[in-house]
Order: structure tokens, then sequence, then C-alpha cells
């Protein structure tokens, strides 16, 4: 089986989210998070999937997740 890992797909707003969420899942996506405001879904997929999601028509980007931002505390020198 494939290696999942988190992915952000931005949409273009040319289509509807919830249609855009069930191709993405029918892709073989675990939506997590659909971000109705800012127009994107997040979720965690195989390479192969987020390869099928860039041709669903409405998806403008497919992207890996970055590593999590962290600060440091409030009194902490550098954050």
């Amino acid at each position: 089986m494939a290696t999942s890992k988190r992915w952000i797909i931005t949409t273009s707003g040319e289509q509807p989210l919830p249609a855009i969420e069930r191709r993405l899942a029918a892709a073989g996506f675990v939506v997590e998070q659909v971000l109705t405001e800012i127009g994107c879904i997040t979720g965690t997929a195989p390479e192969d999937a987020a390869e099928q999601a860039r041709a669903i028509p409405g998806v403008a980007d497919v992207s890996p997740e970055g590593p999590p931002i962290t600060i440091g505390p409030p009194d902490a020198l550098i954050t």
C-alpha cells in the first residue's frame, strides 16, 4: 500500500466545493477539512491520488503540507 501524506488542495471557484470534495474522495483522498471561506480542502492521500486530483475540474493546485510552524514562549529571545 502506498504511503499517504498530507495535502492542501486550492480550488479555483469554478466548481462547488462539495462536488470537488466528492471527486477527491473518489480519487483516494481522505478529506479532513473543507475551508469554505478560502476555497481550500485538506486531507491525506498517496502520491498517485494527488496526481489524479490535479485533473479534477475546479482544482487549481495540489501541494504537500509543509512542516508545522511553531513559536517560542512569550518570554523567548528568539521565536
